[in-house]
């Protein structure tokens, strides 16, 4: 008896287990990712497969025109400006467009039909919001200065923070190993100078080149990274607010929610 008592414990703590790391969509367990970095939208039950796959399409595309009309709306009551028609036209095209990113994540035959389970990559869709509140514009002659004369500045400003520190640090370590390269260098040298037999001349000879080679390295090293930040300070293209009455960005659609379960 006490065998079957532990065997029925078992059986319930793996389904419970099951039930906390599963998002439970009715009568359909599925493992979906927790990074939120897609949409999902349920299609069905239909009599075919293919019928369930246009029907969770088809949620989809509802999802993502209340999702952009409810952006469109926030921005103007945030802003307080008006959005051309003719923006929100291609804004509306765009976000269509979106759905060749859709795939169908998985399909269950159930008793009442098909039902298919679609997802899709918010990133695109996000892309679009943005663009209702920053635009791209280059670099100003200003900003290409101080990165000029601060290797790593450009990247700081624009909140690439690993970057800019990535060319600061890199440009500080070779150009101190550049100095001390010399520095060694000169030493070595001058102790070549000062030798009195031929061995200990060709080892400090052998010293000073050795130097040499590793402060040429340095130099080069210290070039390739300058030339790199300028080059990426020059030509990529920063986000800026369009208008400054925008308040954030986050795109959490508190209004818009998907119901995920099934009948």
């Amino acid at each position: 008896m006490n065998r079957y008592v532990l065997v029925l414990l078992a059986f319930v703590s793996i389904v419970s287990g099951c039930a906390v790391k599963h998002k439970d969509y009715g009568r359909w367990c599925e493992i979906l990712p927790e990074d939120s970095d897609y949409f999902y939208a349920v299609g069905g039950p239909s009599p075919t497969r293919q019928a369930a796959n246009d029907n969770a399409r088809s949620e989809m595309g509802k999802f993502i025109s209340v999702t952009v009309d409810s952006e469109i709306e926030r921005v103007v009551v945030d802003s307080g400006d008006e959005i051309d028609q003719n923006t929100i036209d291609q804004l509306r095209v765009r976000s269509k467009e979106t759905l060749e990113y859709l795939s169908i994540a998985a399909v269950k035959n159930k008793d009442e039909g098909y039902l298919a389970l679609a997802r899709m990559p918010r990133r695109p869709l996000n892309e679009i919001m943005e663009s209702l509140r920053f635009e791209w514009r280059p670099p100003s002659t200003g900003e290409i200065v101080r990165s000029v004369l601060a290797p790593g500045w450009g990247q700081l400003k624009k909140k690439q923070v690993r970057k800019g520190l990535s060319i600061l640090s890199s440009q500080v370590v070779l150009l101190g190993s550049t100095l001390i390269f010399n520095s060694l260098k000169t030493s070595a040298h001058d102790d070549y100078l000062l030798a009195r037999t031929d061995g200990v001349r060709r080892a400090y000879r052998d010293d000073e080149e050795n130097y040499q080679r590793l402060m040429t390295g340095s130099l080069v090293g210290l070039g390739a990274v300058y030339l790199y930040n300028l080059i990426d300070v020059s030509t990529a293209d920063k986000k800026v607010p369009i208008r400054d009455k925008s308040v954030s960005v986050g795109f959490n659609y508190p209004d818009i929610r998907l119901v995920y379960r099934f009948p």
